[in-house]
C-alpha cells in the first residue's frame, strides 16, 4: 500500500506541475540585450507558436554581384550563413531558421516578427566597419580639370547653378571618442576655408558639382545635385583618374546650408587602419550630450593595432566607415587611441537603430554583399487556419484511439485512454519546459505520438491476455504482463527515439519541431504506459480484493 502512495503521489505532483509549467504568467527571467545578460521580468507564454502557425516574414537572400564578383558562391554563403545566423539569434526572434538552400540562397523565416522592415535591414546589412584617414593633400582638386576633360569629351554639362547659402549647420559632431582615459579626438582643429561656392563655378561638369568643406577631404554637394554627381563617379573613365590610393565615400548626414539641403563627401585614404574584424564587443548607449551611441571594443590585438596606427597620425582626421558610407562628420586624432571608443549617431537617433547598428557589428560583416530576392509575409489567418486543422486531426485521431481502446479492450482500454490524457498533458508540459516552438509538423509529431502511446498499452494488455489465458490469477497476468511486454515496449521506443534523432541532428526547421515532439512525446508514452497504467491497475485491484477476472 506504501508503494501505491508513492505511486500516486508522483502521479499527482506532475500533474500539478505540468498545469504550473503550461499556464501563461510573468516571471523574473535572465535575458540577453545588446550582448548583455540582465533579470528583467517577462511574461512567459508556454509553447510559443512557430511561423506557419502565428505568421511571420520570410526572407530569400541571395549574393549581390553588382556590388562584387564572387568567384565561389556556396563558400561565401556558407560564410554569409555563419553571420546572418548570429545575427539573427541576437534579434531575439524565437524559433527562427536560417539555412542555405542550394548553392546561391539563404532562407530566412522570422515568426511573430513586429517590424518585418528592420528585420530585413538588419539581415542584408554588411556592417563592415573600416577607420580611415581623410586626405589632406588636395589631391581631388589637382585631378579636377582632368575630370571635367573626360566629361568634355563624353559631351555632358550642367545648366544649374548652385546657390548662394549661409554658412553651413554641421551635424554628428565628435563622431568617436577615446573611452580609456582621456577623449583623443576633436572636430575643432585646423578647419581649412570655409565652403567655397564652386570650386570652379564657370568650369566643368564635375567641378561644377563640389564645393569644399571645413575638413580635409570634406566636400559639399547639393542634395539635387547628388545623383548627377554619383552619375559621373560611376564612369570607368573618371574612375581611372581619380587620386592613386584614395576614395570618394559618402557621408551618412544631410547638412542645411541656408534652406537647401547638401551632402557631403570625402577623400580619404583607400588603406583602412583598422577593420572591424578585430571588434570584440558593442553596445548601444545614450547621453544627454552626445545623443545616441554605440559603444565598442576591440580584441587585445585589434587594440595594439588601433594604437599604433592612431599613433602615427596624431592631429590627422579619421573618418568611420561602415559599408563604404562615412559616419558622420570625421574627427581629429589628438592622442593615440586604444581598444575602447564609440561611434556617436548624434541628436535625434532612437535606441533601436543604435541597438542595430550593435548587433550587427557584435554579429561581424559579410563575407559578401547580400541582396532580398524575395521577401513575403506570412498572415495570422493562415495559422490560425493550420492551428483548426491540426486541432481538428488531433480530436478525430485520439476519438478513434478511445473508440478502439474502449470497445475492444473494456475495461482495461478505459484505465489506457485515462493514461492517454495525462500523456497529452505531460507531453505539452515537456515542450513548454523546453521551451519548444509549436509548428504544424510539429502538430502531426503529437499526433503520431497519441498512437505510439497506445501502442505500448497493446503490447501489455495482449500479454495479460495470454497469462489469463494459461490460466494464471488476475493480479499474477497483470504483473506478468508488464513485466514481458517491458523488453518489446524498450526496443520499439528506443529506435524511434534514434530516427527522431538523426531527423533533428541534421534537419532544419519543421523537421526539428516534429522530431522535438516525437521525442517528446515518446519519452511521456513510456511513462503513462507502463508507470501510470500499472498504477491503476494497482488501485483496482486495491479496491476489489481477489478479484477472479478482468475485463480486457
Amino acid at each position: 500500500m506504501s508503494n501505491l502512495k508513492y505511486r500516486l503521489g508522483l502521479i499527482a505532483a506532475l500533474i500539478i506541475a505540468s498545469v504550473w509549467t503550461l499556464f501563461p504568467r510573468t516571471v523574473v527571467e535572465r535575458v540577453k540585450r545588446d550582448g548583455v545578460t540582465v533579470y528583467d521580468t517577462v511574461r512567459r507564454v508556454p509553447l510559443k507558436r512557430g511561423l506557419d502557425l502565428q505568421g511571420g516574414m520570410h526572407l530569400s537572400l541571395e549574393v549581390d554581384e553588382s556590388k562584387q564578383v564572387v568567384t565561389d558562391k556556396s563558400d561565401a554563403l556558407d560564410r554569409a550563413l555563419k553571420v546572418v545566423r548570429s545575427r539573427i539569434d541576437q534579434f531575439g526572434v524565437s524559433e527562427p531558421v536560417v539555412q542555405k538552400v542550394g548553392t546561391n540562397r539563404i532562407i530566412v523565416e522570422l515568426p511573430g516578427i513586429d517590424d518585418p522592415q528592420r528585420a530585413e535591414d538588419v539581415v542584408k546589412a554588411q556592417a563592415f566597419l573600416q577607420f580611415q584617414i581623410t586626405d589632406e593633400s588636395n589631391s581631388l582638386d589637382k585631378v579636377l580639370p582632368r575630370l571635367d576633360q573626360i566629361a568634355r569629351d563624353k559631351g555632358i554639362g550642367l545648366a544649374a547653378a548652385t546657390p548662394e547659402r549661409d554658412a553651413p549647420v554641421q551635424k554628428g559632431l565628435d563622431l568617436f571618442t577615446q573611452k580609456d582615459s582621456t577623449s583623443a579626438t576633436d572636430t575643432t582643429k585646423k578647419d581649412s576655408t570655409s565652403a567655397v561656392p564652386g570650386l570652379n563655378p564657370t568650369g566643368g561638369a564635375v567641378s561644377k558639382l563640389l564645393e569644399r568643406g571645413q575638413l580635409p577631404g570634406e566636400y559639399y554637394v547639393s542634395a539635387a545635385n547628388a545623383p548627377t554627381l554619383k552619375t559621373y563617379l560611376e564612369m570607368p573613365e573618371i574612375q581611372a583618374a581619380l587620386p592613386p590610393g584614395r576614395e570618394l565615400l559618402w557621408g551618412s548626414d544631410t547638412l542645411s546650408i541656408g534652406a537647401a539641403p547638401y551632402m557631403t563627401i570625402y577623400v580619404v585614404d583607400a588603406r583602412p587602419i583598422i577593420t572591424g574584424e578585430y571588434l570584440e564587443d558593442a553596445k548601444p548607449n545614450q547621453s544627454a550630450i552626445e545623443g545616441t551611441i554605440v559603444e565598442f571594443r576591440f580584441n587585445n590585438e585589434g587594440g595594439r593595432r588601433f594604437r599604433s596606427e592612431t599613433g602615427k597620425h596624431v592631429q590627422d582626421y579619421m573618418a568611420i566607415v561602415l559599408d563604404d558610407k562615412v559616419m558622420g562628420r570625421p574627427p581629429v586624432i589628438i592622442q593615440a587611441i586604444g581598444a575602447r571608443g564609440q561611434i556617436t549617431m548624434g541628436q535625434g537617433r532612437s535606441l533601436q537603430e543604435a541597438q542595430d547598428l550593435a548587433l550587427v557589428l557584435r554579429a561581424g560583416s559579410l563575407p559578401v554583399p547580400l541582396k532580398v530576392a524575395e521577401v513575403r509575409s506570412i498572415g495570422a489567418s493562415l495559422g490560425q487556419d493550420s492551428i483548426n486543422k491540426g486541432m481538428l486531426a488531433m480530436v478525430i485521431a485520439v476519438a478513434a484511439v478511445i473508440a478502439i481502446m474502449i470497445g475492444y479492450y473494456k475495461f482495461s482500454g478505459t484505465l489506457a485512454v485515462a493514461a492517454l490524457i495525462l500523456f497529452v498533458l505531460f507531453t505539452m508540459a515537456v515542450l513548454a519546459g523546453f521551451n519548444a516552438v509549436l509548428t504544424l509538423p510539429g502538430l502531426a509529431g503529437l499526433v503520431l505520438s497519441v498512437g505510439i502511446a497506445v501502442d505500448a498499452n497493446v503490447l501489455i494488455f495482449e500479454r495479460i491476455r495470454e497469462e489469463l489465458d494459461r490460466g494464471k490469477t488476475v493480479r499474477t497476468s497483470i504483473d506478468e504482463g508488464f513485466k514481458h511486454a517491458w523488453s518489446a515496449i524498450i526496443d520499439t521506443s528506443v529506435a524511434t527515439v534514434l530516427t527522431a534523432a538523426v531527423l533533428y541532428q541534421y534537419g532544419t526547421g519543421p523537421v526539428k519541431g516534429f522530431a522535438v515532439t516525437l521525442i517528446a512525446g515518446i519519452g511521456a508514452s513510456l511513462f503513462c504506459a507502463v508507470f501510470v497504467t500499472r498504477t491503476f491497475y494497482m488501485v483496482w485491484l486495491a479496491r476489489t480484493k481477489n478479484a477472479q477476472t478482468l475485463s480486457i
